[in-house]
Formats: C-alpha cells, sequence, structure tokens
C-alpha cells in the first residue's frame, strides 16, 4: 500500500461486515471495537485477510471499565508484518459471565497471555487448550487486577518476617 490512508480505509471496508467499529488513529495503531458476538470471526478474517495480513498477534490483555455496561475489555494488538501496519481490536465484555472465544488456534502464542488475562481478571476463554492460573496460586480467590477486587484476607508478612 502506497499512501497512509489506504491501508485505514481498507481496514474500514474489512471491518464494517462484522459490526465493528474503526475509530481514530492512536500511536499509530488504528482501533477496532467489536462485539464479543462477532470477535473470533472479525479475528479470523484480519489474521487471514491478505490485503490486511495481520498474522502477529503482538499482545492480549484486559482492562476493566468498572462503570461501564461493558465493563471489561479484551484487547488484542496486531501486526502485519508485510505491510508494518499495526491495529487495536478491543472487544467489550459484560460482568455477568464474562467470556471469549480463545484464539490460540489462530495465533499459539496467545495461550499464556489468555491465562494470564484469566489469572487477572477472571474472563475465561472458551475453547482454550488448558485455562488455569499461570502467575498465582492455585488456591488464590478472586481477580485482583478488577477494580472491585478486595484485598484477600489472611494474607500478609508471616510474623518472623517482620523487622
Amino acid at each position: 500500500m502506497t499512501n497512509p490512508g489506504e491501508f485505514s480505509e481498507v481496514v474500514c471496508d474489512e471491518v464494517r461486515k462484522f459490526g465493528a467499529e474503526l475509530l481514530a488513529d492512536s500511536h499509530d495503531e488504528l482501533r477496532i471495537e467489536v462485539g464479543a458476538e462477532t470477535a473470533f470471526a472479525l479475528l479470523t478474517h484480519v489474521r487471514n485477510q491478505s490485503n490486511l495480513a495481520l498474522r502477529r498477534l503482538v499482545d492480549l490483555t484486559a482492562i476493566d471499565r468498572e462503570a461501564d455496561p461493558r465493563r471489561f475489555e479484551v484487547v488484542y494488538r496486531l501486526h502485519s508484518p508485510s505491510l508494518n501496519e499495526r491495529v487495536r481490536v478491543h472487544v467489550g465484555i459484560g460482568v455477568e459471565s464474562p467470556s471469549l472465544d480463545s484464539v490460540v488456534s489462530l495465533w499459539p502464542s496467545a495461550n499464556w497471555l489468555e491465562r494470564e488475562v484469566f489469572d487477572l481478571f477472571g474472563i475465561e476463554f472458551l475453547g482454550h487448550p488448558d485455562l488455569r492460573r499461570i502467575l498465582l496460586d492455585s488456591d488464590f480467590e478472586g481477580a485482583p487486577l478488577r477494580k472491585d477486587y478486595l484485598r484477600q484476607p489472611g494474607l500478609g508478612l508471616p510474623k518472623e518476617a517482620a523487622f
């Protein structure tokens, strides 16, 4: 692609097929917002579409927007090595049963990233091959990066560790 706006136009045309919204550039990355029900289809499409070639998952994380009705956002940062373009896909999900389809089948590198989000935010990734805690102990209760998380009782320095 020759001019800087051309990629944006192509992305805009492609994501509209999924009811997604393309927002303004930010830090040289386009921002796409899509609902949870079409997120996997959109991610599959942008990965496999030759005119986009967003074949590299750079990062996957989550945001807790406590006051928003779609409380959580899972954010996928994608890169097209052949076009040297970057895109962020924001998927809004509610608090009732925060879950999304796993993208490990598209990007195997998502395995540990999805486990981290599960561990720290409590968001489940349906179809994940091994969804279990990755950073915290298996008996840890709660999701510590949620804004409503209360400190787990009984955790603190043992008396013998105090100076």
